[in-house]
């Protein structure tokens, strides 16, 4: 297979409307994450994010999610897709006990997120992904903007999923490349489902990975086949190129693959995996 080049970047202020900033403060609040989410607080610094899961006991996955650091309130900032933001703080407060920690949304909506190439702090997924923003819309509005669907492009282009492609309770991390975006810390403590999630790097057990795809007529959803055979299904179309997507397919079946209608699809690796999968 060929590797995807990486000319591309994030070259306008991007805003991000599909996520929710979500305050998590208290004495208790680091320990609280970093017992919950497979990135290792301790890592975190006022000058990076993270980018971390939130998995089951069987190592499926949950949430993703951005943390980074709110200085003046001692506490976390979390950025997550809005969609899911009721399910996340559902399960924020099951695990909470009495615990000393708060966790509520960012109502007021004045803080919005963006993705922008060089303001804030960096993506850790991606490099030509550039910086993810948290400010007003009034200071965001002296930027030069681009669209949602540019970003989506831009991800698409690099192998990056967008969390509306993982799927809650059926995916784990490795289908989805998120083992390979920097979203687990292999030498931190217990997390929830760390157990599988660890075996599965360690041994090499993935089947699956996620792919850039080339092909006809090809859309989310979609299932992808090898000699007849379901290998594969389109996570994520490209808005900008219709004929790219991204797909979770097994990776003893991604030579000879084709949609419905037997329509030729090609498929390669994320350069981000070149070295990792064989």
């Amino acid at each position: 297979m060929q590797n995807q080049n990486q000319q591309l970047d994030l070259k306008l202020c991007v805003p991000l409307p599909d996520r929710r900033l979500i305050s998590v403060s208290g004495p208790d609040a680091a320990d609280f994450l970093q017992n919950i989410m497979t990135a290792d607080i301790r890592t975190l610094t006022p000058d990076n994010m993270l980018y971390t899961l939130l998995l089951t006991p069987q190592g499926q996955f949950l949430h993703d999610f951005f943390v980074s650091r709110q200085p003046a309130q001692d506490g976390f900032l979390v950025d997550i897709f809005s969609m899911r933001t009721d399910d996340f703080l559902s399960r924020m407060k099951m695990f909470k006990l009495r615990a000393k920690v708060e966790i509520h949304p960012l109502e007021d909506g004045s803080v919005k997120a963006y993705a922008h190439p060089s303001k804030g702090l960096r993506d850790p997924r991606h490099g030509a992904l550039g910086c993810r923003l948290y400010t007003t819309d009034v200071a965001a509005g002296s930027m030069q903007q681009g669209t949602h669907d540019d970003y989506i492009d831009l991800c698409t282009r690099h192998g990056v999923p967008d969390t509306p492609a993982i799927q809650p309770q059926k995916d784990f991390a490795a289908d989805m490349n998120l083992d390979a975006l920097g979203a687990i810390a292999w030498d931190k403590g217990c997390y929830i489902g760390q157990e599988v999630t660890a075996r599965m790097h360690y041994k090499g057990l993935a089947k699956k990975r996620l792919l850039i795809v080339e092909g006809r007529d090809i859309t989310e959803g979609d299932m992808l086949f090898n000699n007849g055979r379901v290998v594969g299904e389109v996570r994520q179309s490209n808005p900008r190129e219709s004929e790219q997507a991204l797909a979770i397919v097994r990776l003893d079946s991604i030579e000879g693959l084709s949609s419905a209608g037997n329509k030729p699809v090609s498929a390669v690796l994320p350069s981000y995996l070149e070295n990792s999968v064989s």
